[in-house]
């Protein structure tokens, strides 16, 4: 069912076409208060004052109810809505003959002259008498009454003014004059008249015309006209060309190139164009060199433009001289804006500059300028700036969606190779090369172009080292050099703005405002604000970033020295951060984990720079240490693999001194997080052998060597640790927790859970810390797991929630993998499938190597209850055979010894094991 209501004269309501009846004025008031909201709510107060003027009756309330429901009786019930407080009409703009009648007037702002007038006589056609007619002695109404009467003078006006313009002036010179002498007092109207009769070679008439009008204002109000009445009446006796609608107009887009090659993606971004255009008068795509600002506009053109193209213009004074050749002039006219603005006239027409960077104040004062002057010109603007034009929109354009991406690179590379393959593998290594180039589509079809000389493979192994390989041998431009895009935008900088900008092309994965301070000196905010308004930062925030084409020129800008500090002030930042990780971490402050994530790349840059042969100091081998040693402790409950890996290699030849000591910590953790239990055992001994009592980070090597002696199967080692660490009075309170807990686990492990209940009571004035972590709930789980695995559930489930509010991943985790054995052993198989395949594949994620041994365990124990008793024992075996598998306690010995093949299969690794664990669960 189609509704419309009509506004523009009587009030209507219209069903499939047809005029619906309303029994009443009540029901019309109803209806045109809803309509003329605009999709917005009446409050129910607003809409009883426009039915009684103010004195409602006792029942008013109840009335309304009635008048609501007998509309919706014609309406359908979910055209009026019931919203809190009040009623909505839910209809299309288009639906009511005012919304509809707006929509064609904006769209007529972007047309030529004859279209615009054809859609404004569409616009026009839909008054059917006064607007409101029945309803608008109500007081209520007397706004809109005179808004609507005034658009229907305006649209008119507007009409016959863009019927004068596309040069039929003659056949609306009898409505002109009607207009006119209906309303004696609207200067517009006079105007129009006097343009008309000019136009029509009745000159001497439009001179009268405006003599009687200044004669009519003057005796009847004593007052003159506007300037503009003078103005038209100098410019007729002058007999200027630009009143009259050109014979032969200006050519059009003549410097508009169209390109052969396929256009991929942005529709989006298209639509905005469009739209923004229709409803603007200036637009400016503003984007990074590259991103393919020009190639957008040139999808978005009609061919009906004025194309300006700016890129080799170089001075000032090019601009005007430019614009002036796009209008068919020979030279800049004198006059500069002014005189443009008279070629231009009151014609609709678009102005579009395209590469206005280099060039912005002169640009700026002339678009300024033009729209000023010009009520129907709309300007598009590409550039790497806003123009910062009053009413400017700006539209920031990025790099393609990854999807896109592929799709143009495998485009431009089979163009060039006829034998290009289409396949998955061919998609894959595309997307690998497209994100190494940001995907910008620039460097994108540079890498295309290079495709067909390295392959895929070794096109992709170049661009990991470097973007050298898309740069030409010779020469080239920023239309063809990736390097010289990026070039250009940093010579239009501040010098101030280039060092900020080189300096923070050693920053990894982005950064935020507190990174600032070290890498310059004084107030760096607006310099930010520059490298961002000039496209070379990318502007998220809180975090900024830098794409890897614009890293790649920065890092070589700064040569050894200078990369050599950039990267110090980087290490600074981080040391810093680290810091604050770690006093955010020893309070479980929720903010750590996710801290760390962001700037993970940031920190594994520092961690390697400071690692690094040219690193010889003791201030830079102690940083490091430092850095390595705080990241291992805070990242120790939330591992990453590659930072796991980073860490494992800053183990010491030997402990002696401070920094020894704080490497033997990180490696001795980083070899833990990776299952080889006895290095992780010997360094954090070393480490802790040599660490006073009062030492800033002893809980922290006493926490992990406590977590890696679990795994190793040594309870005693791990009771003595957790009595010092209940004792320490630098440990933090969960750490101490966490300590007294694992010592419990241990005795659950070992199959005497009683003995860990009673370590847990021994001790329960230190596990208050619900709040800050799972591993208590997480402990008293494991202890009742074998004899209530029921209440266990519960204990886990309160522990992965605890742990994911304060985002601490491996407790998670570890809950995750405990809660799996506990719906094995409940037999409810189903869940434990799924509980299986995520806990698995979460721990794999992590790179927490003993919890991945142990679910492959229990998948063994889940198939042979399922029937597979040949995989289960292949699983069993596979974590036989691999010395980092954690060691087998308690119950589980006899669990596991049921499940061995009496023939036990070699192990195939723990990558190979993982698969068949998956195969088998996805088949169960």
């Amino acid at each position: 069912m189609r509704i419309r209501v009509g506004v523009l004269g009587p009030v209507e309501l219209c069903r499939d076409g047809e005029v619906v009846p309303l029994a009443g004025v009540p029901q019309r008031i109803v209806l045109a208060r809803l309509a003329l909201a605009g999709g917005r709510a009446v409050p129910v107060g607003d809409l009883i004052a426009a039915l009684w003027d103010g004195e409602p009756p006792e029942n008013a309330l109840g009335n309304l109810h009635t008048y609501v429901s007998r509309l919706r009786r014609h309406t359908g019930g979910d055209v009026i809505r019931r919203e809190p407080g009040g009623y909505r009409l839910d209809l299309p703009a288009d639906a009511v003959d005012a919304g509809r009648v707006e929509r064609l007037a904006v769209q007529a702002r972007g047309q030529e002259p004859g279209t615009a007038a054809a859609t404004l006589a569409e616009a026009l056609e839909l008054w059917r008498g006064d607007p409101l007619a029945d309803v608008a002695d109500r007081l209520v109404f007397a706004p809109d009454v005179a808004r609507l009467a005034e658009l229907r003078r305006h649209l008119r006006e507007e009409w016959l003014d863009l019927r004068i313009a596309s040069g039929t002036a003659a056949g609306a010179l009898p409505e002109i004059e009607a207009l006119a002498a209906a309303e004696p007092l609207r200067e517009r109207a006079h105007l129009l008249l006097m343009r008309a009769l000019h136009i029509t070679g009745r000159t001497p008439e439009a001179l009268a015309v405006a003599r009687a009008y200044r004669d009519r204002l003057a005796d009847g109000h004593g007052v003159d006209p506007s300037p503009a009445m003078a103005g038209l009446q100098r410019r007729i006796l002058a007999d200027e060309p630009a009143l009259r609608p050109p014979e032969n107009p200006p050519k059009r887009g003549t410097a508009l190139r169209w390109r052969a090659d396929r256009f991929f993606g942005r529709e989006e971004e298209l639509a905005t164009v469009r739209a923004a255009i229709a409803a603007g008068r200036v637009t400016t795509l503003v984007g990074p060199g590259g991103v393919g600002k020009t190639r957008l506009m040139s999808e978005v053109l009609t061919g009906d433009e004025l194309v300006v193209e700016l890129a080799e213009r170089s001075v000032p004074a090019d601009v005007a001289a430019a614009v002036a050749g796009a209008l068919g002039l020979r030279t800049a006219p004198h006059g500069g804006a002014a005189a443009l603005a008279e070629r231009l006239g009151a014609t609709p027409a678009t102005l579009v500059l395209d590469n206005c960077e280099h060039l912005l104040e002169p640009v700026r004062v002339l678009v300024g300028e033009l729209v000023a002057r010009c009520p129907q010109l709309r300007v598009l603007a590409t550039s790497r700036q806003r123009l910062d034009v009053a009413g400017e929109r700006v539209l920031r354009l990025g790099p393609l969606p990854a999807e896109d991406q592929v799709a143009l690179f495998c485009d431009r590379a089979a163009l060039l190779r006829a034998d290009f393959p289409d396949d998955s593998r061919t998609r894959e290594l595309a997307a690998e090369i497209c994100g190494l180039v940001d995907g910008l589509p620039l460097a994108v079809e540079l890498a295309a172009r290079r495709e067909s000389v390295f392959g895929l493979a070794h096109l992709r192994d170049r661009l990991g080292a470097g973007l050298n390989v898309l740069d030409p041998a010779r020469g080239g431009d920023r239309a063809t050099a990736v390097s010289a895009t990026v070039e250009w935008s940093y010579r239009l900088l501040d010098p101030s703005a280039q060092r900020l900008l080189d300096n923070l092309a050693v920053c990894r994965g982005g950064f935020t405002l507190d990174a600032l301070p070290h890498f310059a000196g004084g107030d760096a905010e607006p310099l930010l604000a520059e490298l961002v308004d000039a496209s070379l930062v990318v502007a998220d925030p809180p975090r900024y970033r830098l794409l890897e084409t614009v890293r790649h020129v920065g890092l070589g800008h700064l040569g050894p020295d200078g990369e050599r500090r950039a990267r110090d002030a980087h290490a600074r930042w981080m040391l810093t951060l680290a810091t604050r990780m770690l006093d955010r971490c020893r309070e479980r402050d929720p903010w750590t984990y996710p801290a760390m994530r962001r700037e993970l790349a940031n920190l594994q840059e520092a961690l390697a720079w400071l690692s690094g042969d040219e690193r010889e100091g003791d201030d830079d081998r102690e940083d490091g240490a430092r850095l390595a040693a705080m990241l291992s402790v805070v990242g120790a409950d939330s591992p990453d693999p590659g930072l796991t890996e980073q860490l494992a290699r800053w183990a010491p030849e030997r402990v002696e001194t401070e920094a020894e000591v704080l490497r033997a910590v990180a490696a001795g953790t980083g070899e833990w997080l990776r299952g080889h239990l006895p290095e992780a055992d010997r360094l954090l001994s070393a480490a802790l052998d040599r660490m006073p009592d009062d030492h800033w980070l002893r809980w922290g090597a006493l926490l992990i060597r406590i977590s890696n002696g679990m795994f190793a199967g040594r309870p005693d080692q791990v009771r003595a640790d957790a009595e010092r660490m209940a004792t320490d009075p630098g440990a933090p309170a969960w750490a101490r927790a966490t300590g007294i807990c694992c010592s419990a686990l241990m005795d659950a492990y070992g199959g005497d859970p009683a003995a860990g209940r009673r370590w847990l009571e021994r001790y329960e004035h230190l596990l208050d810390t619900g709040h800050l972590d799972g591993f208590v709930p997480f402990t008293r789980g494991e202890l009742l797991a074998g004899s209530d695995p029921e209440r266990a559930l519960a204990w886990y489930d309160r522990s992965i929630a605890a742990s994911d509010r304060v985002n601490l991943t491996y407790t998670g985790h570890l809950a995750r993998v405990a809660r799996a054995a506990a719906l094995i052993r409940l037999g409810r198989r189903t869940e434990a499938v799924a509980a299986c395949r995520s806990a698995l594949a979460a721990v794999r994620s992590a790179n927490m190597t003993a919890q991945v041994w142990t679910m492959i365990r229990l998948i063994a124990e889940l198939l042979a209850a399922l029937g597979d008793r040949e995989s289960a024992a292949a699983l069993v075996a596979a974590a036989d055979a691999d010395p980092m598998a954690p060691a087998v306690m308690g119950p589980d010995r006899e669990r596991l010894a049921a499940l061995r093949a009496a023939t036990p299969s070699p192990g195939c690794g723990i990558a190979a094991t993982v698969e068949l664990a998956l195969r088998r669960l996805a088949e169960a």
